[in-house]
């Protein structure tokens, strides 16, 4: 984790404030928020911390974007989810002894803050419309978990690398002549990984996707050309 100097926002001008329910603050408690957190420069492709690891705090992604993932017993890994910009990056970090369920690693370069848990629990004690959004956050936050579920319970690798693309698009994509142009580059593996199916299987299927005129590939850019047909395969 390195510090860069200057790449401390100040929250009385971020943008991306109002969006985030973690930050969204005013006068003094805004002003104490700010002496508890410490921004973090990271460049892309390293590790912000490791699954099984102790929390430290609170993790904000301010800028950039990382993937978060899961490693089994037996090595496999699969990212359970990608963040970008105002997101928590782990919501269970407010409770005591808390243990990272998942390695963070960066993107693209990102910022991150790093906030004290304690300092910021005392922001929640005096503030009780910030602890009311907090616990909606983490009410969605269950329900994602319970969607979740429900694609690797109930869908077919087909249907989920389906489902995938239309997130990847909806989260990430810009409209383009021919489609939803997704601006997120990832790797075969890294999107096998995020619909839990083997590097094989996502090949297979994203060249059976491209023959049938359902997306673009460009090296690893990728096209949405006919996103109602990827809804109806992912039964959505």
């Amino acid at each position: 984790m390195k510090r860069k100097l200057g790449a401390i926002e100040d929250c009385k001008t971020c943008e991306l404030r109002h969006k985030s329910v973690v930050c969204d603050l005013a006068g003094d408690d805004l002003a104490a928020f700010q002496k508890g957190k410490h921004s973090f420069h990271y460049e892309a492709n390293q590790p912000v911390f490791y699954e099984g690891h102790a929390c430290l705090g609170l993790y904000l992604l301010c800028s950039g974007k990382v993937k978060l993932t899961r490693s089994s017993a037996r090595g496999q890994r699969q990212i359970v989810r990608v963040l970008d910009s105002g997101q928590l990056i782990e919501k269970h970090a407010f409770r005591d002894g808390a243990l990272h369920e998942t390695t963070c690693e960066t993107i693209e370069p990102s910022q991150i803050c790093l906030i004290e848990k304690d300092a910021y629990l005392g922001l929640v004690q005096r503030n009780p419309s910030l602890a009311i959004k907090l616990i909606q956050l983490l009410s969605c936050e269950l329900g994602m978990h319970m969607d979740q579920l429900d694609q690797f319970t109930f869908k077919t690798a087909r249907e989920r690398l389906a489902g995938l693309l239309l997130e990847l698009g909806d989260r990430f994509g810009v409209k383009a002549d021919d489609g939803i142009r997704v601006g997120l580059t990832l790797k075969r593996e890294e999107v096998a990984e995020m619909a839990g199916i083997t590097v094989e299987t996502a090949v297979r299927f994203l060249g059976a996707f491209r023959e049938e005129g359902l997306i673009g590939l460009n090296g690893r850019t990728m096209t949405l050309l006919n996103p109602d047909r990827l809804a109806r395969i992912a039964r959505l």
